[in-house]
């Protein structure tokens, strides 16, 4: 089983390449860099687009899971009104 620290790390990693993935299929998409690059076709680039999004999403909420202890604190220590009087 994996530490926090670790399994943080590889989530965040994850989430990076995901992102990465994410960011360059679609700006691919959008300049239409297939019609330049007829390998960027074979790859089905819109389709691995949507799956590293939908994969994506699925990691941001089990990094934000992760952290709600984090969140919690934060809260308390930012809405603590004993503090503000």
């Amino acid at each position: 089983m994996l530490s926090k620290p670790e399994r943080n790390y590889y989530l965040n990693i994850t989430l990076l390449l995901l992102g990465a993935v994410s960011v360059l299929t679609g700006i691919a998409m959008s300049i239409n860099l297939s019609y330049f690059l007829p390998f960027l076709l074979a790859m089905h680039i819109k389709l691995l687009h949507e799956w590293a999004s939908y994969s994506l999403t699925v990691l941001v909420i089990l990094h934000l899971i992760f952290h709600l202890d984090w969140f919690k604190a934060m809260a308390k220590k930012e809405f603590d009104i004993s503090k503000h009087q």
